[in-house]
């Protein structure tokens, strides 16, 4: 593999900013990109988007990619949560659970590969919406990156933090030093980075984008976040 293309993109259940379920607008997005690694967040159905429509199913029928589910609310009424898609299968994956008691249930997708013969971890994570949600978050999520500190770590999520050098990020950015912080929200006028990737030591950016189309410009209400790496 030359180029390591790696994308986040919060897909808001592919009902985009005109309030049209559009799941074949996301995968003409995701098409485009063409990136090796995608980490999506708000995927599915739950009391948005069509009910019982796969999306996960969907989206890996329409691009080839590899879907991994990490699904936050899976029953009767509801499919929805993260994904991992991958050009090439992931050897191993596992999923965490960052849920706490009445709040909304969060998750966080671990993915093992190799990259130019090396070992490579991408997580996926989607944060609370509050302080004291992502805080406890952050804190299970630093725990589980320094358990994997012999390989190549890229975080990518909806962090819901509108200032990536907050004091709460300290010590994740510690562990992760390289970090985007260009604004993906709110798609009609972005001026928030919420939608973040991080990268551990020994990894560059070589480029970074927001993705920006007339696609992506209504297709949810996230910009993805886009971004070449290399070692």
């Amino acid at each position: 593999m030359g180029r390591l293309r790696v994308a986040s993109y919060n897909v808001h259940s592919c009902i985009g900013i005109d309030r049209r379920f559009a799941p074949e607008r996301i995968a003409e997005a995701l098409l485009d990109i063409d990136a090796n690694v995608v980490a999506l967040q708000e995927l599915g159905w739950h009391h948005r988007g069509l009910s019982n429509f796969d999306q996960f199913a969907y989206l890996e029928k329409m691009t080839g990619y590899h879907v991994i589910q990490g699904p936050t609310k899976f029953h009767a009424r509801a499919h929805y949560g993260n994904a991992i898609l991958m050009r090439e299968a992931a050897h191993t994956h596992q999923l965490m659970d960052l849920s706490w008691p009445l709040h909304i249930p969060r998750g966080c997708i671990l993915a093992h590969t190799h990259w130019k013969g090396e070992p490579l971890v991408v997580i996926n994570v989607h944060l609370g919406l509050t302080p004291w949600d992502r805080r406890r978050q952050l804190k299970q999520l630093v725990h589980e990156i320094q358990s994997h500190r012999n390989s190549h770590v890229v975080l990518m999520g909806d962090f819901n933090n509108w200032k990536p050098a907050s004091v709460m990020f300290k010590p994740l950015s510690q562990l992760l030093p390289e970090c985007t912080d260009q604004p993906t929200f709110h798609t009609r006028k972005a001026h928030a980075p919420l939608d973040r990737i991080y990268l551990s030591p020994g990894l560059r950016f070589d480029t970074i984008k927001v993705w920006h189309t007339p696609i992506t410009a209504k297709a949810s209400d996230h910009l993805p976040i886009v971004a070449d790496i290399s070692f």
